[in-house]
């Protein structure tokens, strides 16, 4: 999953000086979650070396296939790499609902012994760390079985069945060490912002020693087949959740995700490898880098680790006065695109011919303003402070899309999307143009 541009080398050589020394034992820790595919060993290589530099601790290793040499092979390769460059890795076992993957621990725990003793497999507090996306059926006594079976290791599955949190799901399991609530966004096709509700819920029920893990993702579009056809809004989203996760101040952070081209809220690279046999989902993410959520990433996870309770201290790391990130989409909400026989996602109705985005500016800077273009208009103007700001400006339609920093007279900073919105395509394509400032 697999069509992006490499980043700069003087970028990630500013974000490697920028980062804070090695995590210390109490400082949370950011994971990203990787989907296994049929990934080469160079890539894998550089996938290890881009999530470290960006501040993240671990891979957790989405797996549906513990068999084929695809999956075989891919595992290894990160293994191997993760234990050369001390970066750590864990299993996200995929039990997701009547998928046909794994519904039950005992059919992969002989499979995750043959790992827990390689030096890179992560561990917190001293205990290896396994991980789902989804389980909501196994019970207590499974899990428990399973611990006593794997040894020293806690359970932190990923639930997503429901949008409601359950306040009791540690009485209701107590199997569980901890739980991660995926779902990151709105209901599909609502229009409401990203809430944590949630996530404030599933933080409070974790006391007791018990671990609350948090997610925080761009946009989700996916546009595969008749069935899976959906978006759940961006717009709003992964600006607020930056927000949201230094208020809730969660044990353990999941970025959601590094290479889920499918879903579309992919922050890392993609490669072609894995989409050999994915004709669908290359029309919609071939030529949509995401890299571009690298010039913030670094500054927020810093935060994080700090402790920060707010984005106040959030500042550019590339050693510049201004540094940020700006996404859109290429296809107006009521464009035509009739011509594409998976048709448009009812759901793509909360979607907002809007440009968002997030700037950092350096301390005791000020005097900056943001404006945003589009083809020949001008959306809108905002001014800057020190630290983070958001913006967020409507009425996106056809033409290019430009967003410029000025300091009176002088432009500062700036980037434009190579795609221009159109208002007709032969996809329905509600993915992000993600574009990068200040590199």
């Amino acid at each position: 999953m697999h069509f992006v541009t490499t980043l700069s080398v003087s970028l990630l050589a500013a974000i490697a000086t920028a980062r804070p020394s090695p995590r210390a034992p109490d400082q949370p820790p950011v994971f990203a979650h990787y989907m296994i595919g049929e990934i080469f060993d160079d890539h894998t290589e550089q996938d290890i070396s881009d999530a470290k530099a960006l501040g993240i601790d671990a891979f957790a290793l989405n797996i549906n296939n513990i068999k084929d040499s695809w999956s075989v092979n891919t595992v290894d390769r990160l293994f191997k790499h993760a234990d050369a460059k001390g970066f750590g890795l864990f299993f996200s076992f995929d039990m997701a609902k009547d998928a046909g993957y794994f519904t039950a621990p005992d059919q992969f725990q002989d499979y995750l012994k043959n790992f827990l003793k390689r030096k890179s497999y992560y561990k917190y507090g001293g205990k290896n760390l396994v991980s789902t996306f989804g389980g909501e059926e196994v019970s207590a006594t499974q899990w428990i079985k399973f611990k006593e079976n794997v040894g020293n290791s806690i359970v932190v599955p990923g639930y997503y069945q429901s949008e409601q949190a359950d306040g009791k799901v540690f009485e209701k399991n107590n199997g569980l060490d901890g739980i991660f609530n995926w779902n990151s966004w709105p209901e599909a096709g609502s229009k409401t912002k990203v809430s944590a509700a949630g996530d404030k819920t599933f933080k409070s029920a974790a006391t007791n020693g018990k671990l609350f893990m948090m997610g925080m993702s761009p946009l989700q579009f996916k546009h595969m087949d008749n069935q899976e056809n959906r978006y759940r809004r961006g717009e709003d989203n992964l600006e607020l959740r930056i927000e949201q996760v230094l208020d809730v101040q969660p044990q353990m952070l999941e970025l959601q995700t590094w290479n889920d081209g499918g879903e579309g809220h992919y922050m890392g690279k993609l490669w072609p490898e894995p989409m050999t046999d994915a004709a669908a989902i290359k029309k919609y993410v071939d030529g949509y880098d995401h890299t571009g959520y690298w010039q913030i990433l670094p500054s927020f996870i810093q935060a994080y680790k700090r402790g920060d309770k707010d984005t106040k201290n959030m500042v550019p790391t590339n050693g510049k006065s201004v540094q940020g990130t700006f996404w859109h989409h290429t296809l107006t909400v009521g464009g035509n695109c009739g011509s594409d026989p998976i048709k448009k996602p009812s759901t793509a109705s909360a979607a907002e011919d809007a440009v968002t985005g997030v700037i950092l500016v350096a301390k005791g800077k000020s005097g900056l303003t943001v404006v945003v273009k589009n083809g020949d208009k001008e959306l809108g103007k905002q001014g800057l402070k020190e630290g983070f700001n958001r913006f967020k400006f409507t009425g996106l339609g056809a033409g290019k899309v430009q967003v410029e920093v000025w300091e009176g007279s002088t432009m500062v900073s700036g980037g434009y999307g190579p795609k221009e919105v159109k208002t007709s395509d032969s996809v329905c394509n509600y993915n992000f143009q993600v574009v990068a400032m200040g590199a």
